[in-house]
């Protein structure tokens, strides 16, 4: 069966939730998640023009943005590039004082 053709008892089996109410359930600011909907990051579904989030949304969510220990992202790719030694600053001067109109 193709999804674009659901009969209405699959269609009511599938809880949509709004981005408020994901938002709730995956502990994330609303904005975030609408942010991450609108670049297409996060998987969703657009009724009437607003975000929807199935449980199988928020299930691909969380294991998208799952860390392990050793993942890749967490390892550093080599050895840190040093900084360059600090060059010491030129001395400070003094500004010439400025001439103040005659007060009399």
């Amino acid at each position: 069966m193709s999804d674009h053709h659901m009969t209405p008892q699959a269609v009511a089996g599938v809880q949509l939730y709004t981005a408020d109410e994901a938002a709730v359930l995956l502990r994330c600011k609303p904005s975030w998640l609408n942010e991450q909907a609108r670049k297409r990051l996060v998987p969703f579904t657009l009724v009437g023009g607003s975000y929807r989030f199935s449980v199988a949304h928020l299930t691909q969510i969380i294991a998208d943005h799952e860390h392990l220990p050793g993942d890749a992202m967490n390892q550093s790719a080599g050895p840190r590039a040093s900084r360059p030694a600090p060059v010491d600053p030129p001395p400070l001067r003094a500004r010439p004082p400025r001439s103040r109109p005659d007060s009399a």
